[in-house]
């Protein structure tokens, strides 16, 4: 009896070292869980990298970085395993359809992704695959709450954001923790708050001739994370070319934007299956999903050289499309020269990414 107490004793001992050393280990390791999920996905991603790995990686990886689209998996609208780059269609001269009329030449020599380690753009047939990029995944990252306010006066719309997402979608950022995109983008921004400020007429009216359209916030969503055009800083078509997380955006040094509209915004539509407003361009003309009147999906054919188009009570307005440009193409009306971004002026946007 004596002894079955003392193994008794001695396996209550045993246990209480063992859970204390658990609680200390997990005290230990409270900031490392996204260095830990980022690891997990980094032995997937160095698997599809060895040209000798398996199809069980090869899958693993597309689950953990590739992403499904219902624009994409949908009868109507482009091929998205062959989708048009944008590379060729961005011009400084006039606007034209399906092409961005830039203010900005292009400028091979800006920070942007390695073209050798890319192998979702066919660049001899100038067509990427939607379904083969890789994207940042979802991690232990958690930004600070997003903010949209809109107040409207009797003839203009201020919006305030903190541009953050206000439905709190983000990617792992930063993107060091995962050396293999890193090698393909070395993006190291890290998403913060910034308060923006826009007031847009309500009632835009065209001008004669489109605007150009610059680097930097070109627009506002309603999910309170602005809006770049679909090039990054070379002039190149940055959705195609960049890493951007599972929800569309990415930052350009800690300002979070997107270069197309993430589909999950695209999520009310009107009585006639017409997608309604997703947020605002910088001429004040609002920006609507990706569908139009009686559930059609919008493609560049649909639209004019800015990327929008006018009927019924709607009047202007533009449209998100999967194909380059994706949001404009040039602005109809008259744009918005400056905001608040914390005392910057948006005609010196942060370098584009």
């Amino acid at each position: 009896m004596i002894i079955l107490k003392l193994k008794h004793i001695k396996l209550r001992c045993f246990n209480f070292i063992i859970y204390t050393l658990a609680i200390i280990a997990l005290v230990a390791c409270n900031g490392c869980v996204g260095q830990q999920e980022a690891a997990e996905v980094e032995t997937n991603i160095q698997s599809t990298f060895d040209t000798s790995s398996t199809n069980t990686a090869s899958t693993s990886i597309k689950k953990k970085l590739t992403i499904t689209s219902a624009i994409c998996n949908d009868e109507q609208g482009p091929d998205c395993r062959k989708l048009r780059l944008g590379d060729d269609y961005h011009t400084n001269s006039t606007p034209q359809r399906g092409y961005l009329y830039s203010c900005d030449e292009k400028n091979p020599n800006a920070p942007g992704s390695v073209a050798s380690k890319i192998t979702w753009i066919n660049f001899v047939e100038n067509v990427w695959n939607f379904f083969e990029k890789p994207w940042l995944p979802e991690g232990s990252f958690r930004s600070d709450t997003g903010n949209y306010t809109e107040t409207l006066s009797t003839e203009d719309r201020k919006i305030n954001i903190n541009n953050l997402p206000v439905d709190g979608k983000i990617g792992d950022w930063p993107m060091t923790n995962y050396s293999k995109l890193t090698e393909i983008d070395s993006n190291p921004g890290i998403p913060s708050s910034h308060s923006y400020s826009f007031t847009y007429p309500i009632q835009p009216s065209n001008t004669p001739s489109p605007a150009c359209v610059s680097l930097g916030a070109i627009g506002v969503t309603k999910n309170g994370v602005v809006i770049y055009s679909a090039v990054d800083g070379r002039g190149n078509d940055a959705l195609a070319h960049e890493i951007v997380d599972v929800f569309g955006g990415h930052p350009a040094m800690s300002d979070y934007h997107y270069h197309f509209i993430p589909e999950r915004l695209d999520n009310k539509h009107m009585s006639n299956g017409h997608s309604e407003i997703v947020g605002y361009i910088n001429d004040g003309f609002p920006i609507y999903g990706y569908i139009g009147i009686a559930g059609v999906e919008m493609s560049n054919d649909d639209l004019d050289e800015c990327h929008g188009h006018a009927h019924g009570l709607l009047g202007y307005h533009y449209h998100a499309t999967i194909e380059y440009p994706y949001t404009i193409g040039c602005y109809m009306g008259i744009p918005v020269l400056s905001s608040s971004n914390e005392n910057t002026n948006i005609s010196r946007p942060p370098p584009a990414r």
